[in-house]
């Protein structure tokens, strides 16, 4: 549509609205403000000296636990709502995510795999193993079935649609992980802060690689290992990233010489989740211009 300035007689053209909402920018503000937090509380404790009494120690850790879902609401939902052309049943997506979390995932792992009986003393290369095909293949392949079967490929319009989909099945399961780790702990609510963002962060990286997955088998004809493929490089990051941010937090270096800090495994999922949501858009947009170009020949 063409509109005429009234000083100007020339044709202004009206910008296209853009009908979905930008799923890459609530993503990334949803998960820095529970990292700049989470910092916050680790610099005021740790560093400044700040302590909280020990009775504030549950209503502020479920405040923190409550946050990331909160944030979701506020920069994923009720922005959805407000689109032109919302996406439907991310809700649903998020409760499925905590519910198999609570109900499959959180069990198997903590009472069949038992991994922290027989993987925490072998070596470096036996332990990134030995994670990456039990925990981490298993709760990727959790996520993908909860995607694939609760509303892949029908609610799936454009590329993108894939990543709000696994944000939020991500968010349902890590949820249920923090939840778990404050019922069977009485952390400090700066580690426990810490300990939301990196189950959140480490879900998310995980699952928005499946996703791009579940958007090329719906959007092209790629090879049917795509698919596989990047379920395993989302196992092979979960699992992978227990033994290493254990490795850091248990011994990290100053001048003084090595000491034990959660914060370098905190920093490894910040970088982390950073670095898999920087090449999975790539990823995306590359898909997208391609098909783009693919429609110009045609």
């Amino acid at each position: 549509m063409t509109s005429y300035s009234p000083r100007l007689l020339t044709p202004i053209e009206e910008q296209e609205i853009y009908p979905y909402r930008r799923v890459w920018v609530s993503v990334a503000v949803e998960l820095s403000i529970v990292f700049i937090i989470a910092a916050a509380l680790y610099v005021a404790t740790a560093l400044l000296g700040v302590s909280l009494p020990r009775a504030f120690y549950l209503p502020f850790n479920i405040a923190l636990l409550a946050l990331p879902l909160a944030l979701w609401t506020i920069f994923s939902l009720l922005r959805e709502r407000a689109a032109a052309e919302p996406r439907q049943h991310l809700l649903g997506v998020l409760v499925i995510g905590g519910l198999v979390a609570n109900a499959i995932g959180y069990p198997v792992v903590t009472q069949v795999f038992q991994t922290e009986r027989w993987l925490p003393l072998a070596n470096a290369f036996t332990r990134i193993v030995g994670y990456t095909v039990s925990i981490g293949a298993f709760q990727e392949v959790l996520k993908y079935l909860v995607i694939r079967y609760s509303i892949w490929p029908q609610q799936f319009r454009t590329r993108l649609d894939g990543v709000a989909y696994a944000a939020a099945c991500a968010l349902g399961y890590a949820s249920v992980l923090n939840l778990q780790f404050l019922l069977n702990n009485a952390p400090e609510p700066a580690i426990f802060a810490m300990r939301v963002f990196e189950n959140i962060a480490l879900h998310t990286a995980g699952a928005v690689i499946v996703s791009f997955g579940l958007s090329e088998m719906r959007f092209s004809t790629p090879s049917p290992l795509i698919l596989p493929l990047t379920v395993v490089f989302a196992a092979v990051i979960n699992g992978a990233y227990i033994p290493l941010s254990a490795g850091l937090s248990n011994a990290g270096f100053s001048l003084e010489g090595s000491f034990a800090s959660p914060v370098f495994g905190f920093a490894l999922a910040g970088i982390l989740v950073g670095a898999v949501c920087f090449l999975t858009a790539f990823l995306y947009t590359r898909s997208e211009r391609q098909a783009i170009e693919a429609e110009g020949r045609d």
